[in-house]
């Protein structure tokens, strides 16, 4: 009796629990549940096909055209970051597919990974910052957890999901202890100002429906505040302050956080650690947007449109000249 032939779905299925048992993170888990699911649909639709080995480079590179013909909400094409997500999640997926059997060879080896052109990253400036705090109500519950969130975020650039993780017992005098990608956990200092904000938050108007929730922040209902819940109240407080022409999210204040660290005179290999990059060369990002904003810091004095300048003026002397 012949075998049933193992249909992509089902072989998704096993990566996901593979990847479970490694400890990926929930929201790791996530991001490749969602591309999976979108690829096997595709499959499915678009190429009437939904057995794992029936999959070949070509259906493979015309998942990528279709994921690069895709709009964002803002109805332009999705960003080359993304499709460059798929690609890496549908390699990983047949690289473990081969290496549990269930495949001979590995369809996406060819499969081409699309560059990425690099961008500056970009991050509040001082007078959007004072404008983000200024729009939280400091006599209000609301007000004071979201402020005290932002005063976090903007002191330790930890990421949304670490700060959501973080209990009361992780706070201390000077640090919090906070866990990051990977289960690995890490010290990030924190400045007097913002444990002062944290103290009365807890004291004043931490205001949660179980006693025994261990969890900082909590949200309207009394109930641990998520991912989404920090989003929210941070694009809230951008839309008070009026701004618009800056990304206002929990991670461009990690971004500014990095950015502030390094012009203040900060070692990138220590901001590496207190990031909790386990690879120094996601660090280096921060830094070329650093130098590229430090480059054009003294573009009026050293541009050479000053030459132009004083040719104009010397043209001038000489024609006022003439007339002495």
């Amino acid at each position: 009796m012949a075998r049933k032939a193992l249909q992509i779905k089902d072989a998704i299925d096993g990566y996901i629990v593979r990847c479970k048992s490694k400890g990926f993170s929930h929201r790791t888990i996530e991001w490749y549940e969602q591309k999976l699911r979108f690829f096997c649909a595709y499959m499915l639709e678009q190429q009437s096909t939904k057995d794992l080995k029936s999959v070949t480079l070509m259906h493979l590179r015309a998942f990528v055209l279709h994921v690069q013909a895709m709009k964002s909400r803002t109805n332009n094409n999705v960003s080359e970051i993304t499709v460059k997500g798929y690609v890496q999640v549908i390699k990983g997926f047949f690289s473990w597919c081969v290496s549990e059997d269930l495949l001979k060879t590995d369809p996406a080896t060819k499969l081409e990974r699309p560059k990425v052109g690099e961008y500056v990253i970009t991050t509040f400036s001082e007078d959007q910052i004072k404008a983000l705090f200024s729009a939280c109500d400091l006599r209000t519950e609301r007000g004071y957890r979201d402020y005290t969130i932002m005063m976090l975020l903007l002191d330790t650039g930890v990421r949304v999901s670490e700060l959501c993780g973080l209990r009361l017992q992780d706070v201390h005098k000077d640090y919090v202890r906070v866990l990051g990608k990977g289960r690995k956990e890490r010290e990030v200092g924190v400045h007097s100002d913002t444990i002062k904000c944290v103290w009365k938050y807890v004291h004043k108007f931490r205001d949660t429906s179980d006693e025994n929730e261990q969890l900082l922040f909590i949200n309207r209902a009394g109930e641990p505040l998520t991912r989404s819940g920090v989003a929210r109240l941070i694009s809230d407080a951008g839309e008070r302050a009026g701004l618009s022409e800056v990304r206002v999210s929990p991670h461009t204040f990690r971004h500014t956080f990095a950015i502030m660290y390094l012009k203040n005179g900060g070692d990138v290999y220590k901001l590496s650690r207190l990031l909790g990059h386990s690879d120094i060369k996601t660090t280096e990002e921060y830094l070329k947007s650093f130098q590229s904003r430090e480059a054009r810091r003294d573009h009026d004095t050293l541009s050479p449109v000053n030459r132009v300048r004083e040719m104009k003026r010397e043209r001038f002397r000489r024609s006022d000249a003439l007339f002495d």
